[in-house]
């Protein structure tokens, strides 16, 4: 068997400089077989060995080469589907809270109305510029967060920041519900009128909820 057979031009131009032989790329595959021949360092048995070995350590690093390329589109995989998976979440994040702020929006708007129903008696006289609070307190206060939060504290300045904005008491759980977490809320909404429409009954049953 000839001493070239799988040998590619790459490892006859290792051979052939490993032999002593001045070569470069522009040599054929034909003319690099030639000057290995003709070289006066060539001995067919050295230079079958040595052959083989080129052979076995370019055949070592390709598969080194492809086992890294692999590994590189295995990662980009890894990341494109961790990348897919975190926007997935953000969007059901933001659909579960888009979700949690309309039944919220539609709990504060059944409790104001439940306490416009019970006062309408009370309220006929009432200036229709006193009903309307002069700042709308959503604007002066945060949500309530538990982690940052003592809800007496917050109870506290809610009930301070509505005397300041003139907002009738009657209609303080109306505001009130809009800045507490959705669960929270949703308890209160539950109530009966007489209790829901109740600031004190509220605040009572807030206090030892949360």
């Amino acid at each position: 068997m000839s001493i070239f057979a799988g040998a590619r031009k790459c490892d006859l131009k290792i051979l052939a400089e490993e032999l002593g032989e001045t070569v470069n790329d522009s040599h054929k595959l034909k003319d690099l077989k030639k000057v290995i021949l003709a070289s006066k360092e060539y001995d067919e048995e050295s230079a079958k060995e040595w052959m083989n070995t080129i052979i076995n350590e370019r055949k070592e690093r390709e598969v080194i080469a492809e086992q890294k390329r692999q590994e590189v589109i295995a990662e980009q995989k890894r990341q494109d589907e961790i990348a897919e998976r975190r926007r997935q979440d953000e969007i059901a994040e933001r659909k579960r809270k888009d979700e949690m702020e309309f039944e919220l929006q539609k709990i504060r708007l059944g409790a104001e109305g439940r306490s416009l129903n019970s006062n309408s008696v009370a309220n006929q006289n009432v200036n229709t510029t006193q009903i309307k609070p002069k700042l709308e307190i959503h604007h002066l206060k945060q949500k309530f967060n538990s982690d940052e939060n003592d809800i007496s504290l917050y109870l506290i300045t809610f009930e301070r920041l509505a005397k300041q904005a003139e907002i009738l008491e009657t209609t303080w759980v109306t505001h009130l519900l809009g800045s507490l977490p959705y669960d929270v809320a949703q308890l209160i909404a539950r109530e009966p009128d007489e209790i829901a429409n109740d600031y004190g009954e509220v605040k009572k049953d807030i206090v030892e909820t949360v």
